[in-house]
Formats: structure tokens, sequence, C-alpha cells
């Protein structure tokens, strides 16, 4: 329990993700709070389970990651970031296979990879970093769908930038970096407010 003023001074800063209230309002707060805890004995569950797993340590891990710098860059942008430099490795993976394994046209390679990739990005995206907004059903083949084009339209901008960039006398990967910054900005913006909105 807290006083009401308490709560209400920190509440606009609080992130809302997860169920950890107590450490949201702990670390929200502008000035710092006496705590004092009141000793409880559990007993064995008679019914029911236990909520608490792996993806719920992960979303404690990110409420303090956000408390920490999330003020520099938001923690699901990160994770966002993240699983994207995963999805690289695997394209680069899936690329080689198809032009060394499967003997494929660089062209075909490309496209299988990238569509590989993007599905890899799209289902770590959805347990991890959207977990509070978790697509499943009818609504996780729509976005899917959603994500591809929403990555497609990225990757032109991303292809672009990099064009203008490289074309202004800059080093290649200055403009390569640009285009990949570009990028993932559109896919992290477009990607929250239609594949993973909520509604």
């Amino acid at each position: 329990m807290c006083r009401r003023e308490v709560f209400e001074a920190a509440i606009r800063r609080m992130s809302g993700q997860g169920f950890k209230v107590l450490l949201d309002l702990l670390a929200s707060s502008p000035q710092r709070l006496r705590v004092s805890e009141i000793p409880y004995r559990f007993r064995a569950r008679l019914r029911g389970e236990s909520k608490l797993d792996t993806l719920v340590v992960w979303e404690f891990g990110t409420l303090l990651a956000d408390k920490l710098v999330g003020q520099i860059v938001p923690v699901r942008f990160a994770l966002f970031a993240l699983i994207g430099g995963l999805g690289l490795v695997i394209h680069l993976a899936a690329l080689w296979a198809t032009l060394n394994v499967l003997g494929t046209e660089f062209g075909v390679g490309q496209t299988v990879a990238t569509v590989t990739a993007m599905t890899f990005n799209f289902f770590l995206n959805n347990q991890f970093t959207y977990r509070d907004r978790r697509l499943r059903g009818l609504s996780l083949l729509r976005g899917l769908g959603t994500f591809y084009l929403i990555c497609g339209l990225g990757a032109v901008a991303n292809v672009g930038v990099a064009s203008y960039v490289f074309t202004s006398h800059h080093a290649w990967w200055v403009a390569g970096v640009a285009g990949a910054i570009v990028g993932s900005v559109w896919n992290f913006a477009m990607s929250s407010a239609f594949t993973w909105n909520q509604r």
C-alpha cells in the first residue's frame, strides 16, 4: 500500500508493462520512497498454476532496462533492433544455403532469405518485443501480412536513403548505416502502429 499522492506523483512515469507494479512505482517515483516489508508466508498452492515462467522473468528484465536506459533509447526499440540483428544472421544463413546447397540464382536466394528473415523477426518480436500485445489465431496471420508489407516498404526506404547518401560522396558504410537506421525506425514505428496496435 502507499499514499495516494505517492502514486499520483509516479503514475505518469510508470511503464505499465507487465504486472510488477511495485517495482515500477518505486523506480518511477520522483523522490526516494521509504519501504517497509511485512512478512507473509506462502502456503502450498491448492489450485491453478503459477504465472511465473521465463517470459515473466524476461518482462521483469525489460522493465529494469526501461527504468535504466528507457529515457535514452526505448527498450522496445532496442529489443526490435536486437531481433533485427539476429534476423540479419538468419538472412545470410538462408542466402548461403539457397546459393550453395540448393544452387539457386542470386535473386531467388535473396528473396527466400528475405522472407525467411522477416518471418523469423515477426515471430520473435511477437514473442518478446510485443509480449504484452501478442497476436494469436487469425490476428497472427493478419499481423504477419502487415509485417511483410511494412518491412518491404522499409527496405525501399533503406535502399533509397543509402543510395542518396552514397551518391552524395559518402563512404559506402556510412550510406549503408544511414539506410539501415531509416529502415529500422520505419519498421519499428509502422509495425508498432499497424501490426501490434492495441485495439
